[in-house]
């Protein structure tokens, strides 16, 4: 449990109206296995639209160590981290010392704010998925900050054909930005199915889930896999049992949360040989619509709010 101190400082907390509103806090000193870190940048997510209003903002943010608990090393005060944990929206935060990484040089803290969830989760998901040099991938809903991440990583590991879907005809242009070979609108089983010889994909990142996910079943080839990583349309998914059958397909879900500090970390660790150095070098580059102050929060959500967006909204101070 993490001790508190006297002090206070300025948070954002969620309100009505998928909104925050400005308060205060104590501030919070680590505890066991901690880091306290002082943010400069964070990243909103749709997650934060869907909160119960009062609790402290924000679970992705960026800045530089101040402080460690116990069974931490103390020479990391100072480094330039990027990380999760709730109540991000703070001018400072605590985190597992599993739920952060440092930042590596040439990629700025506003980058590096809007890179760790969209990386973490499509990382995770890629691994659970073995996406693999020469793979066919399809990656629906892609337009999110998570979506375009997922194009990205998808043609990093060398993925033959990445295959991304959008709402409508105006926004294919940011998957195809994004490194994506086709992007597809609307109904894209049938584009799909065309592309690939009337195969369909050998992978699936389903990230709308609800109605839509029997299409995604549709689009896998005999024998595909059809991962559930994002739930856009809700949590509850539709899909024909005797077509999932039918075309031998595995359907699966994914979801990463801070109860298991490990799930988290082993992902984290999976990213410093590869990922992170093609950020940092330009091979790779973050996708971020906008860039609000850290007092203009309340603007960043109804950016993010309005579905407008391409990519991440990010806070700075």
């Amino acid at each position: 449990m993490t001790a508190h101190s006297d002090e206070t400082m300025h948070v954002w907390r969620y309100a009505e109206g998928r909104t925050v509103e400005a308060g205060t806090a104590p501030v919070p000193t680590p505890g066991a296995d901690e880091v306290a870190v002082a943010p400069s940048a964070w990243g909103l997510n749709n997650g934060d639209l869907r909160a119960e209003p009062g609790g402290i903002a924000g679970f992705e943010f960026a800045g530089t160590i101040s402080a460690v608990g116990e069974g931490v090393d103390p020479a990391l005060v100072g480094t330039r981290v990027m990380g999760l944990t709730g109540g991000a929206f703070a001018d400072v935060v605590v985190a597992h010392r599993r739920h952060v990484v440092a930042i590596p040089e040439g990629l700025t803290d506003e980058a590096a704010a809007s890179l760790t969830t969209a990386v973490m989760t499509e990382q995770g998901a890629l691994n659970a998925a073995d996406v693999k040099e020469g793979d066919t991938v399809l990656i629906t809903g892609a337009t999110s900050g998570i979506g375009l991440m997922g194009i990205r990583l998808a043609k990093l590991r060398g993925a033959a054909l990445v295959i991304a879907t959008t709402r409508s005809e105006e926004r294919k242009g940011i998957l195809l930005d994004a490194g994506a070979d086709l992007a597809v609108a609307g109904d894209y089983v049938d584009q799909v199915l065309e592309a690939t010889g009337g195969e369909g994909v050998d992978i699936v990142l389903d990230h709308v889930g609800g109605e839509a996910l029997g299409r995604a079943v549709d689009a896998a080839r005999s024998g595909g896999l059809v991962l559930s990583v994002g739930r856009l349309a809700g949590d509850e998914g539709v899909v024909n049992l005797m077509t999932l059958a039918r075309r031998h397909v595995t359907l699966r879900s994914v979801s990463y949360g801070f109860s298991d500090p490990e799930i988290i970390g082993e992902i984290l660790d999976t990213l410093s040989d590869r990922v992170l150095p093609a950020f940092a070098d330009g091979t790779l580059t973050p996708a971020i619509d906008s860039v609000h102050s850290f007092a203009d929060a309340p603007g960043a959500f109804a950016r993010l709010a309005s579905g407008d967006g391409a990519g991440k909204v990010v806070l700075t101070r």
